[in-house]
């Protein structure tokens, strides 16, 4: 039975406040479903909603665990199949069975039902936190309950009032787990190691130990897709390197070495894969919503800044590997490796400008939005500035996950106080001044701030031990 509690510890090693919160909830969820006999049937609802959202968040989290636990060399331990099944009886005593006979015994309406659906939310949260690509059918759904809320709602009264409600929900529960636990528990070979600094934006995640996620079908085409256009890159990169060496085709070499998904060709994909996917969001939804345009480019940034923080992780996870590049660039000095390594990763910055740029246009044309130069003018500036901000701080920045979290916090709400600030500066004072107060405050900052990091990275040694887990 030890094994057993380690197994049920597991989301309290990971995410202990996550989970300690979500426990919480099932106490809040407990108490007040034991209440009902003083407080009326206002506390079941109650109960119900706290019990369902906590099994799909800590089922989710579960999910997440067990993507990285169950590796092909944990699979193969002995009676690690069955005490994982003990853990999850487990979570289904504390979570649905005990709930659901509680509030039988109590004569609270619809418990069984209710009782039926909480298992089909956690089914759900397991299957979705396993394998990622079964959030996209929750988005899916509620773009389907956006387009006819009427029909949705009318829909899901008819499936409340049916017998075949409980027989229902039961049903796709076990369809659900099923379609988790057989990928989870599949022993297969492990993918293909890559770099921990590439970049499609459509999550090669990898496990708590390092290793690959498992990817569906459709991912596993993408990203072959943008692995071979790195490969292109690379072998360009490398005949022209051959044909005339020179310190700038050196530079590309490396850069196409660290960044492997952040050449021409596949930016040119991630771009159209996004304006595909927003793209149909907005006509699918937001055209029957009126919100503010300018929001887009809010958006616009907040996409682009995302990759700073996979970066700055991607850069300790690679550090042992960084060693065999050290050796190959042979450095007269450790400054000048480390200047070399500051150099190759700035193309992030006009990278990141671009792609805000064009989330902004995309957004513009979509929205149809009154000021469209004044926010692409406000995207741009702000982008590159930011860009620069999120480079340095998450370049030299602190080693713990807590302090990078907090400092991600910290650049992205700077990047969103200082894009409304230039909006409203641009509109007070024309594009001509505004932009050039803009400009000047906002890169004379970020230049400062990365040129400030650069030399603080240039002057620490380089670390090829792995990070500490």
């Amino acid at each position: 039975m030890r094994a057993v509690g380690q197994l049920w510890l597991l989301s309290f090693r990971h995410a202990p406040l996550a989970a300690a919160l979500l426990q919480l909830m099932w106490l809040a969820g407990a108490t007040a479903l034991a209440s009902v006999p003083w407080t009326g049937i206002a506390a079941a609802s109650i109960a119900a909603v706290l019990l369902g959202s906590g099994i799909w968040l800590w089922s989710m989290l579960l999910g997440m665990d067990l993507r990285g636990l169950c590796q092909p060399d944990s699979l193969l331990l002995p009676g690690f199949r069955r005490r994982l099944a003990w853990t999850g009886l487990l979570h289904l005593l504390q979570w649905v069975l005990l709930p659901t006979a509680l509030g039988l015994l109590l004569g609270v309406p619809h418990a069984l039902l209710a009782g039926a659906l909480v298992l089909l939310l956690g089914a759900f949260g397991l299957a979705s936190g396993s394998e990622r690509y079964l959030n996209l059918l929750v988005w899916a759904l509620f773009v389907l309950a956006g387009w006819k809320p009427g029909l949705a709602t009318q829909a899901a009264l008819v499936l409340a009032a049916s017998p075949w409600a409980v027989p229902l929900a039961l049903l796709l529960a076990a369809l659900l787990l099923r379609l988790a636990l057989r990928d989870l528990l599949r022993v297969e070979d492990r993918q293909i190691d890559s770099s921990p600094l590439e970049n499609t934006q459509l999550g090669r995640s990898r496990s708590a130990d390092g290793a690959p996620a498992r990817r569906g079908a459709v991912g596993r085409r993408l990203l072959r897709l943008f692995d071979a256009t790195a490969q292109r890159a690379m072998a360009r990169a490398l005949a022209r390197y051959r044909a005339r060496p020179s310190a700038l085709r050196r530079m590309v070499l490396v850069r196409r070495l660290l960044l492997p998904h952040d050449n021409p060709q596949a930016i040119a994909l991630r771009l159209l894969l996004v304006a595909a996917l927003v793209s149909f969001y907005v006509v699918a939804v937001m055209h029957r919503q009126h919100f503010d345009a300018v929001m887009v480019g809010a958006y616009a940034i907040l996409l682009g800044l995302a990759r700073f923080p996979r970066l700055g992780q991607g850069m300790r996870r690679m550090r042992p590997n960084l060693a065999d590049l050290y050796l190959t660039l042979a450095p007269a000095t450790r400054a000048d490796y480390q200047k070399t390594l500051t150099d190759a990763l700035l193309v992030l910055v006009p990278i990141t400008a671009l792609t805000t740029v064009a989330y902004t246009a995309l957004g513009i044309v979509l929205t149809h939005a009154t000021a469209p130069w004044r926010m692409l003018l406000d995207a741009l500036v702000v982008g590159a500035a930011a860009s620069l901000v999120a480079l340095a701080v998450h370049l030299i920045g602190p080693e713990g996950r807590l302090g990078r979290a907090l400092v991600d916090i910290a650049v992205t709400l700077g990047a969103m106080v200082t894009y409304w600030g230039g909006y409203w500066l641009l509109g007070a004072l024309g594009y001509a001044l505004g932009g050039g107060a803009l400009a000047l405050v906002t890169l004379s900052f970020g230049i400062a701030v990365w040129l400030a990091a650069q030399r603080e990275y240039q002057h620490r040694p380089p670390c090829f031990d792995a990070p500490l887990a």
